[in-house]
């Protein structure tokens, strides 16, 4: 089959439906293009900048079972993701970012293949990735994103698909195991002449730990790479979901350690009502490199279709949600030579735009009644950046960014029914507008010092972080005006020295306005407020240690025992505040650690145990009077990777069986009491996956 019918079938199908964490795999480099960057690229490219970040090689959780955020980011030093149920919707959180969202992510810049995945008001879905598909992702924490575009306190997370020249051939997967969980991949990599092209085309379904937890997931994505010229080259890609999610709701603490299984079946529960999460998505995009000497020119587009449909509790009603999203991009980069250095200056130009039709229904026991309101959202960015990078000798470097953005936010409300009254509709609060038009500007500059000598990189930088509230934080009622900013200083280190590789930094956030999530306890509804002054603190450790002290560059090493652990610290703190003084800001545990001990020898076999240890309790409330347990988890795995034939794994989790919430809501007083907050982790589980690769 010609690659440009392969194109049109898979094309018709989908309308119709730290480096210094990455275990070693050896495969050949693949043949670069100039749209999408290899993983050493990437990986040379992030080492450059004087800040927290991390590329990940997806050969790291392909190890294991590789379907919820937890398990992509498990061994990545400073991203807080916990699964809500075992499923794609997560918390997700660098450096406090969105820390009291258990739900549609805030506070990062979400993008596959360089082009933002967030609706135009910030927000985005977990379930618009797939970990399978990507070549690897790349991160950068905090204000070190500013060069994509991104000016919020939790920076950036890219996945970056493979093309037909980085994964050439066809590969199968499958993993499946307890609660039914089962996990199904196919695609394929092919190269023509000047083009390439690459298809990943994915089930997922399980009836969850819990009950009323099911879920069913079907993802598409492709890129068409045609090389123009020597010179030019455009990619254009294609994104197709459809996925449906139950919500089994939070549990009261007792009720998690009386049966954890158990789905919310309050009187108001996630049971009674049938919440559900269910959307369908689809997304056309395009690169375009132009490259002239040592300059380039990358320009980038993309339009987004979602349909969500959401019911959730009887005060909240259902949620039905029609988006439209578009953005533009340009980046210019000159790498010319400055004073007979090394220097690189990159400016970029963007524009988003979305538009939102937010219907609410009645909610009838999981069924849509009577229409309560309608309203049009649109959003607008406009984003543009600076950023030079000058080598002030040949091992010291310094960066200046200066991003610039101007935001509106406009809510028209069309309609609301009189009909619809108390209990199950709460009109808006004082102070809550349910039109206006809002709009921001601010700029955010950043600059650091990175120093590296013999493979050891010692940096510095301070930054600024802005962000304009999401549509997603006004359910009934949005009374958080202002934008959050931030300033934020860090240093840090990272290298390899003989059998020792490390990734460590130390921020600090001054955080001014901050958006703060809080959830009724009776209503489970959510409401955002601006606080006053917030501290954001806390360390990212990441080591990797071959403790039969080979070295690193050794590469004819037969066995390794390989020790891997993330550390994350965060103190996040109020500051002040006339209502909370200087309590802990509900959310996120303040100590997180994982890690895996395995041997492996160069034949890619493997084997060990996997841990997770959470020492500290995590409060619910920002009185800080009542707070989930302090736990910790034991897995292991075994299998074998490698580049071409059969791999394979065996993945056994929670062994010892551990009740434990894995996140959990955040209130504003708990008085001591016990709450409906808390989200139990799965229980014992077994997994196994195949993957044949020819």
């Amino acid at each position: 089959m010609k690659i440009h019918q392969l194109l049109f079938v898979t094309t018709t199908a989908a309308i119709a439906a730290p480096e210094t964490l990455d275990r070693t795999i050896v495969k050949s480099e693949p043949e670069s293009t100039l749209t999408q960057p290899t993983l050493e690229q990437d990986r040379l490219e992030l080492a450059d900048i004087p800040g927290g970040t991390e590329t990940i090689d997806s050969e790291r959780y392909l190890t294991g079972r590789a379907s919820t955020f937890a398990e992509t980011f498990f061994l990545s030093p400073g991203v807080v993701a916990q699964p809500r149920f075992g499923s794609d919707e997560a918390r997700i959180s660098i450096r406090g970012s969105g820390l009291q969202r258990t739900f549609h992510g805030r506070g990062i810049r979400l993008m596959q293949d360089g082009i933002p995945l967030n609706l135009a008001d910030g927000g985005f879905d977990m379930q618009s990735v797939d970990p399978l598909a990507a070549s690897h992702i790349n991160i950068w924490r905090g204000g070190n994103a500013l060069s994509n575009g991104s000016t919020t306190l939790g920076g950036a997370i890219d996945y970056l698909s493979h093309t037909g020249h980085s994964a050439p051939g066809y590969s199968a997967r499958a993993e499946a195991g307890s609660y039914e969980y089962l996990r199904a991949r196919f695609a394929g990599g092919i190269t023509e002449g000047s083009s390439d092209l690459y298809f990943s085309l994915s089930h997922t379904s399980q009836n969850g730990f819990r009950d009323h937890a099911e879920q069913s997931a079907q993802r598409l994505f492709a890129n068409y790479g045609i090389r123009l010229r020597d010179d030019l080259e455009t990619r254009f890609f294609l994104t197709a979901i459809h996925t449906d999610s139950d919500l089994p709701g939070s549990l009261t603490k007792a009720e998690m350690e009386a049966n954890p299984r158990q789905a919310d079946g309050s009187i108001f529960g996630a049971l009674r009502f049938d919440n559900r999460r269910d959307y369908e998505l689809f997304r056309f995009a395009n690169k375009t490199t132009l490259r002239d000497g040592n300059n380039t020119w990358d320009f980038t587009a993309g339009y987004t279709y979602k349909d969500l449909d959401h019911p959730i509790t009887p005060f909240a009603g259902v949620i039905d949600q029609l988006s439209n999203d578009l953005a533009f991009g340009t980046v210019f980069t000159n790498t010319d030579e400055l004073g007979g250095r090394e220097n690189r200056f990159r400016s970029g130009l963007s524009f988003t735009y979305g538009n939102t039709t937010n219907s609410v229904f009645l909610n009838n026991l999981g069924t849509r009644g009577a229409l309560r309101n309608r309203d049009d959202q649109t959003a607008t960015n406009l984003e543009g950046f600076i950023e030079n990078r000058h080598h002030l000798t040949d091992e010291l470097s310094f960066t200046a960014a200066l991003a610039a953005a101007y935001s509106t936010r406009e809510n028209d409300r069309e309609f609301s029914n009189p009909v619809a009254a108390p209990p199950f509709y709460t009109p808006p609060v004082p102070g809550a507008l349910v039109t206006y038009d809002d709009s921001y500007a601010n700029i955010a500059p950043s600059l650091g010092l990175l120093h590296e000598k013999d493979g050891i990189q010692w940096f510095a930088g301070i930054s600024r972080s802005f962000e304009p509230p999401s549509f997603s934080e006004a359910v009934t009622s949005n009374i958080a005006r202002d934008a959050q900013t931030a300033n934020t200083i860090e240093a840090g280190t990272r290298g390899a020295r003989s059998f020792a590789k490390w990734d460590a930094t130390v921020y600090y956030s001054q955080v001014k306005d901050e958006l703060l999530t809080i959830t009724d306890p009776g209503t489970l509804v959510s409401t955002t407020k601006n606080a006053d002054d917030t501290i954001h603190y806390g360390i990212e450790l990441g080591a990797e240690l071959d403790l039969l002290g080979n070295a690193w560059t050794d590469q004819a090493a037969q066995d390794r025992l390989v020790f891997r652990t993330a550390y994350t610290y965060g103190s996040f703190e109020f500051d002040g505040d006339p209502t909370y003084g200087d309590n802990d800001i509900a959310g996120l545990p303040p100590h997180l650690v994982r890690g895996e001990l395995l041997w492996e020898n160069s034949e890619g076999y493997y084997a060990g145990p996997t841990f997770e240890w959470v020492p500290v309790k995590s409060f619910i409330d920002h009185r800080n009077t009542f707070a989930a347990d302090p736990y910790a988890l034991l897995g292991f795995k075994f299998g074998r990777r490698v580049s071409e034939g059969i791999s394979w794994f065996v993945e056994a989790k929670n062994l010892t069986d551990e009740i434990y919430a894995a996140t959990h809501g955040v209130i504003d007083n708990a008085a001591g009491t016990d709450q409906r907050q808390f989200l139990p982790g799965d229980g014992r589980s077994v997994f196994a996956g195949l993957e044949w690769t020819f």
